[in-house]
């Protein structure tokens, strides 16, 4: 059943789009290395009559924060001889060159940071599915059982009925026989129309428990399943149920701390906290980048240098430089660096009560299953002594002995003693699944405070 829900439950399916969400995130923020090219023209009349087009590629790198730049120009007509650089040979000029940052944008810059923290994202996403699935799953389980448990108990009043049903030709043929007064049987007869009624009323609890377990129960194209009833257990209420063992408490605390999500959550989240503050810092350093370019005319031009073959030009030149940005009062950086560091505090914080939480969840899932499976056993006691009860009750009946009434009250007894043990051991199932979410168990638990139970399906159920 439990694999229905990971194939079939849309909640769980929504949230599974996290992970597409997440991923989305990373190939945007992976985007921000992708090469761009850049281009533009320029045809200009008058005096100085020219043509001009420059086109480049820069490619930012996640180095050091190095980009590195390539393009092509052109330039012919008549300039000014301030711009005089603008003139090109006949096959235009080609261009190389580097920027690397040396104290601002080294380390860290805002592309690196975008990409750090989208990939923490990816991690995060999967971590908040499978906090998802322990929640459905836990709820699929408990629906499951709450199902078997009003099943347990529709079979329970209808076991009454049939007992009052099997007596009344009994009571009938003694009336006949003038064994009996005419009240003895309609008082029977009264019992039945009773013991209907809660049969109907337990038939109404068994359809919620079914429509309420369809919700997690879906077929191959999602659509929710009603169980049948040839899927109840027939020997519910005689399932055996494992002692808890609450000497091991400190190792279910221990393996609930290792495994639960929500610790492994913060810990992402620490981890992009410290991403942002170390671009905040970084954005404490003034913006100091060295650059070089090499440039190189090719085709027929006037010469100013020697050159041959292809780059047979007029120039080549080779530039070396840097600049310099700061500012004075770093009013942004400083704001930054303080939320940042307010936002990891806070999750400090926060995780230390998540860990108090989990323990406290544990501790209580345990205390929990210990309790149920001490209440089972005493159900089971209570339910042995009230059957012993109706057996002699219903053989001194036979012996005319015992009233009908008296009879009635035994019946009565015995089935609530049948049905308090069905409706316990269905809270001790609910608490083995409560306990299975509380230590963030996905697959089989060993070792734990119980052995595990799992949630039998018959070879019909889907």
């Amino acid at each position: 059943m439990l694999s229905s829900v990971d194939a079939a439950f849309p909640l769980l399916y929504a949230v599974e789009q996290e992970r597409v969400v997440a991923a989305g995130q990373r190939v945007a923020a992976e985007g921000g290395f992708d090469p761009v090219l850049r281009a533009r023209g320029a045809d200009q009349a008058g005096t100085f009559a020219s043509t001009r087009f420059d086109a480049g590629i820069e490619q930012a790198t996640p180095f050091g924060g190095v980009s590195a730049f390539a393009g092509w120009r052109f330039g012919s007509g008549n300039f000014p001889i301030y711009y005089g650089d603008r003139k090109t040979g006949d096959g235009g000029e080609y261009r190389a060159g580097l920027n690397v940052p040396l104290l601002q944008n080294r380390d860290i810059d805002p592309r690196r940071a975008r990409l750090r923290a989208a990939q923490i994202g990816e991690r995060l996403a999967d971590l908040v599915v499978r906090r998802a699935r322990l929640d459905y799953h836990r709820a699929a389980a408990q629906a499951y059982w709450g199902w078997q448990s009003a099943g347990a108990q529709y079979r329970v009043a209808g076991d009454l009925l049939r007992l009052a049903r099997e007596r009344q030709a009994l009571l009938d043929e003694r009336f006949k026989e003038k064994l009996v007064s005419e009240s003895v049987p309609v008082l029977n007869r009264r019992l039945a129309a009773g013991r209907e009624e809660a049969l109907f009323a337990a038939e109404r609890v068994l359809q919620q428990a079914a429509l309420r377990l369809s919700l997690y129960l879906r077929d191959a194209r999602g659509d929710p399943v009603v169980p049948r009833a040839e899927w109840l257990l027939p020997g519910f209420a005689g399932l055996a149920v494992p002692r808890p063992d609450a000497e091991l408490v400190g190792r279910d605390v221990a393996a609930a701390l290792a495994r639960r999500p929500e610790l492994v959550r913060f810990q992402l989240e620490k981890e992009r906290r410290a991403v942002e503050l170390q671009l905040a810092t970084n954005q404490l350093a003034p913006a100091l980048n060295a650059y070089a370019q090499v440039a190189q005319d090719a085709g027929a031009a006037k010469k100013t240098f020697t050159g041959t073959g292809p780059f047979d030009t007029d120039r080549t030149s080779a530039e070396f430089g840097a600049t310099f940005e700061m500012p004075l009062p770093f009013r942004n950086a400083r704001g930054l660096s303080a939320v940042a560091r307010a936002q990891l505090a806070q999750l400090l914080a926060q995780e230390r009560y998540a860990r108090d939480e989990i323990t406290s969840q544990v501790q209580d899932a345990v205390s929990e299953l210990v309790q149920a499976h001490r209440r089972v056993e005493k159900a089971r006691e209570e339910l042995g002594h009230a059957v012993r009860v109706l057996e002699l009750e219903t053989e001194s009946f036979k012996g005319r002995q015992t009233s009908l009434v008296d009879l009635n009250l035994q019946e009565i007894a015995a089935a609530e003693a049948r049905a308090k043990v069905v409706v316990v051991l269905g809270t001790y199932f609910a608490a083995v699944a409560n306990y299975r979410a509380a230590l963030g168990a996905e697959g089989p638990v060993t070792g734990g405070a119980v052995l595990p139970v799992t949630v039998p399906v018959t070879a019909s159920s889907p």
